[in-house]
């Protein structure tokens, strides 16, 4: 330490200084704290240690401080010790989704019909139940929405819920990052799904006999089943006879809807099916049903070996892929469109949710759903 009169360096223990002899007075104040370096206060007779370690954003769209406390202490310098031991970052917990939800699910507080559409909305999170909600990607929990055949009100409320899951998670050290913040509804202004152009379908049908699954993607185009239901048909649905499979959500609009192939993927389905009794017809290599995950992998790998360009949008933890799975739905629609047929044909193939044009799918007719992909 330094003299206070003239300013030389002088030892920690003396008590007058060897240069101009005036008295050593130690400063009762201790030295304030850099900012960032946490901060201690009295709660009733113990001291309590606070360090900020991050922020987050609610549901609400506001900024909230995500503080660790240490509280017991006799003394405030015993709490200012224990500062520094509040910097590290406290390790993420291991919880699945679906433990988070049933943690949370009892202590919010809300009518029992809003608690009702949460546990609809969960029920389409059934992808991602087993994965950490640490870990858990934008790609997801958007497939999840995506895949969801119920309207745009179902979906906000999935959004909500994602929401009210991660604000409960972050705070307590079971995620780092809200995800809801960067989940879209579809129908939303500018937010709709691109579907692959006309180019990327003719390199998927120059590329099916080298490219490795290839023909999967190619054959997802021109069927328009969302990932989920893709994955789902079964070789004991497909008629052989008809040329047909019967597949689809478990809903109103998509329950075993009739979706004719066409010629352009009829040898790759007459390969995958021939021999079989059932069983996935769109299987890993071990013939069980490929997890949405790993196709989502695979898809993104067959672009690129296509040579089709597969930009990262958006910034941070919120890039995206400009096409996904779901985008082959958004491609069979698109080659609908040059095909003359009549709407609820087109409609009927393609599992439409509006049950409004339910009532018109009643006398669809087989050879006309066949006209459309044979004309595709």
């Amino acid at each position: 330490m330094k003299c206070r009169k003239c300013r030389v360096e002088i030892p920690d223990d003396c008590k007058f200084c060897p240069q101009c002899g005036a008295k050593v007075t130690l400063s009762k104040h201790t030295k304030s704290r850099g900012n960032g370096t946490g901060s201690v206060y009295k709660r009733g007779k113990v001291w309590v240690a606070a360090k900020t370690t991050g922020y987050y954003i609610d549901g609400d769209g506001k900024v909230k401080r995500v503080v660790r406390t240490k509280s017991g202490f006799k003394t405030k310098r015993e709490a200012q010790e224990y500062l520094p031991l509040l910097t590290k970052e406290p390790a993420v917990k291991d919880r699945s989704f679906k433990q988070v939800y049933d943690i949370w699910q009892p202590t919010h507080q809300a009518g029992a019909s809003t608690m009702g559409c949460y546990s609809a909305a969960m029920n389409y999170f059934k992808p991602v139940w087993a994965q950490n909600i640490a870990t858990i990607t934008i790609d997801d929990l958007q497939d999840c929405m995506d895949d969801c055949p119920k309207g745009k009100r179902t979906q906000q409320n999935m959004k909500a819920l994602c929401g009210l899951l991660y604000k409960y998670a972050i705070p307590r050290h079971l995620a780092r990052l809200n995800m809801a913040e960067f989940l879209r509804v579809g129908g939303e202004s500018g937010e709709e799904r691109e579907g692959l152009p006309l180019h990327a379908v003719k390199a998927l049908e120059a590329n099916q006999d080298t490219v490795p699954n290839a023909d999967y993607v190619l054959c997802q185009c021109y069927l328009g089943f969302r990932p989920s239901e893709f994955l789902d048909l079964d070789v004991a649905h497909y008629d052989r006879t008809e040329r047909a499979f019967t597949g689809g959500a478990k809903t109103e609009a998509g329950r075993n809807r009739v979706v004719t192939v066409s010629p352009k993927i009829q040898p790759i389905i007459d390969r995958l099916t021939k021999d079989k009794i059932g069983g996935p017809v769109f299987c890993g290599q071990d013939g069980a049903r490929m997890p949405l995950k790993t196709y989502r992998a695979i898809f993104y790998r067959v672009l690129e070996q296509c040579g089709i360009e597969n930009p990262i949008e958006g910034e941070g933890d919120a890039k995206r892929r400009r096409y996904t799975p779901h985008s082959c739905r958004h491609t069979f629609a698109t080659l609908m469109k040059n095909v003359t047929a009549s709407d609820k044909d087109k409609l009927a193939l393609i599992g439409h949710t509006s049950t409004e044009m339910l009532r018109h799918y009643q006398d669809v007719n087989l050879e006309d759903l066949r006209k459309i992909t044979d004309a595709i």
